[in-house]
């Protein structure tokens, strides 16, 4: 019998997963500016993700107390985030076969490379995503107009956005759920952009009754999307995360090769929500790159879509070195990753 260390049952996912957890927001709490990127964005320039909105502000003058609370429910997000994720693949049957791999995939990629207790706001923008994603994918099934359903999918993208600024970005994936989940009917497009507006207007009417201007918060926002962050030098980089790196971005190829091979055997849903956590990577992938506030804060965030389709490369395949190897190398690269600065 083949040694296959990609397929672990639900007891050893859960194993893995709290040791691996433990090792990177262990580390957070011990020494979080240990060095590298961990030291660079703990600079005065990249330590706190850009509020914009006063709900996001509020959020990090609570965590700023107490750095040790931001790390523990930033941990228990993680968690959260990472079996909530696997509970859409499973219940979407997006794989051929029943798979936990995305809860470790999420976790590598959210926290593997780099962590933070100012993590929390995407985080829990992340977890809003995946519960409007949820929300999107059975009105699939839905035969009435979902004006109702799509006002709570804005409402939702609204929220996120007035968390994390860079998340309201994000809107994007509300028109590509429209295309690819429902036929066009304008009151749909019409309920789900004025439910991602009440979150704003509820924002910007709590700054007039504070005292403020109503319009404050466009002008709030504006800054906190075109102030620029700058990501850590390449110069900074390990060798060791340009390992994990570049496992990472050859495992999502791989995955990508391996969809289109198969895409002829998906049924028609779940070949839909694939489709629509690859347009997700896209965006999210954009708002990294090329909006000015980008920072590594927003990994959370990226390491969605990645936690859905790299698991593809290995599910319903044999178990070969290959597969072995590129998983135990991406997984022993983000445990190095944390654990090395304390022997230097």
């Amino acid at each position: 019998m083949s040694l296959d260390l990609t397929r672990q049952s639900l007891l050893k996912t859960l194993f893995y997963f709290v040791l691996l957890a433990v090792i990177f927001w262990g580390a957070e709490l011990v020494d979080p500016e240990r060095s590298g990127l961990a030291a660079a964005a703990h600079a005065e320039q990249v330590i706190a993700p850009p509020a914009g909105m006063p709900l996001g502000t509020l959020i990090d003058h609570w965590l700023g107390y107490v750095p040790g609370v931001g790390i523990l429910l930033s941990s228990i997000l993680v968690f959260v985030n990472s079996f909530f994720v696997t509970r859409i693949v499973i219940r979407n049957v997006i794989f051929l076969e029943r798979t936990y791999m995305p809860a470790i995939i999420y976790l590598l990629v959210s926290s593997g490379y780099y962590n933070s207790y100012m993590s929390f706001r995407p985080l829990l923008v992340a977890f809003l995503l995946l519960v409007a994603a949820e929300i999107i994918f059975k009105s699939y099934n839905y035969k009435a107009l979902a004006t109702g359903p799509y006002m709570v999918i804005g409402f939702i993208f609204g929220t996120a956005g007035a968390i994390y600024a860079p998340a309201l970005f994000l809107v994007a994936l509300i028109p590509v759920g429209l295309f690819i989940f429902r036929l066009f009917d304008i009151r749909e497009w019409i309920a789900a952009f004025g439910g991602w507006l009440m979150p704003v207007f509820f924002s910007a009417y709590g700054v007039w009754l504070a005292g403020g201007e109503f319009l404050d918060i466009v002008t709030a926002c504006r800054n906190a999307l075109l102030t620029p962050l700058e990501l850590p030098s390449v110069k900074l980089f390990s060798s060791f995360e340009w390992t994990f790196i570049g496992c990472v971005a050859v495992l999502f190829v791989l995955s990508i090769i391996t969809f289109l091979g198969r895409s002829r055997s998906y049924k028609l849903k779940p070949f839909k929500v694939y489709i629509f956590f690859i347009w997700m990577l896209v965006i999210a992938a954009l708002i990294l790159a090329f909006v000015p506030c980008r920072s590594l804060y927003q990994l959370p965030i990226l390491a969605i879509p990645l936690a859905v389709i790299i698991p593809t490369y290995f599910n319903d395949r044999k178990p070969n070195f290959i597969s072995n190897f590129l998983y135990v190398l991406m997984m022993g690269c983000a445990v190095v990753i944390h654990l090395l600065p304390f022997f230097l």
